[in-house]
């Protein structure tokens, strides 16, 4: 199952480099609706499935991960001024970020495999709504990867490389870390689900919907909620 959910992750963030590559940007209409809906799976996989299923098994660990991931994806943003919506929802004119920006969210696309390992460990309706939430997000990851690279003055092929190499950074965390999740104990595991829970919500509330806002696309607006009812049918229907 790790394999499966881990390997579609590879095309959104290849479909937004890939866009911007080709056709020098998405329409940001679009984005902004697909980044409002994004969102609204984020914070609502977070709070229905992975929080609740972390602090059932280990509330102290639980929140104690969420907490850490708060913190450290801060530090990691304050210390590296990369932004993963800023750079697609409004005009760019930084021209020497692309490596920084290559590194940061590569090492971002690898805890998103860790998320999606940690989903996979568990099964079940919770492992199909973090691979979601993943996978909804990579699209501005790739589309901002690929508009920093060009803007820095890579090549459009040696952008495409190195976007490749990113778009594979989810998949090999994922798997990587499989292995090491095989019989931990109950308090880890309480511990992965509250870091994998607490970069959901850091992700949707610190990146993606303070840009929405300065779009002003009010009917973003009314396609956020229809993230929180997609994770909620999808509990339901896995209930029946």
């Amino acid at each position: 199952m790790v394999i499966i959910f881990s390997l579609s992750t590879l095309i959104f963030p290849l479909a937004g480099s890939l866009l911007v590559i080709k056709y020098g940007g998405l329409n940001r209409k679009f984005l902004a609706w697909s980044l409002a809906f994004s969102s609204g799976v984020l914070v609502s996989v977070a709070f229905m499935d992975i929080l609740p299923a972390g602090t059932g098994i280990d509330p102290d660990r639980a929140y104690m991960g969420c907490l850490a991931a708060l913190l450290i994806l801060f530090l990691v943003e304050s210390f590296t001024v990369v932004h993963s919506c800023n750079e697609v929802m409004e005009d760019c004119h930084v021209h020497s970020l692309g490596t920084v920006a290559f590194i940061v969210l590569s090492l971002h696309a690898v805890t998103d495999g860790v998320n999606i390992a940690v989903g996979a460990q568990t099964g079940g309706v919770l492992g199909l709504n973090i691979t979601l939430g993943v996978v909804l997000h990579k699209l501005s990851d790739g589309v901002a990867l690929a508009s920093l690279l060009l803007k820095s003055g890579r090549s459009g092929r040696g952008t495409f490389w190195l976007c490749l190499v990113f778009a594979l950074m989810t998949p090999a965390g994922a798997l990587a870390t499989s292995p090491l999740l095989s019989g931990i104990s109950a308090p880890t595991t309480a511990l992965l689900l509250g870091l994998s829970g607490g970069s959901f919500i850091y992700i949707a509330m610190a990146d993606i919907l303070p840009e929405l806002h300065k779009n002003h696309d009010r009917f973003s607006r009314l396609i956020y909620p229809f993230g929180y009812l997609t994770v909620y049918l999808i509990k339901k229907l896995g209930a029946l």
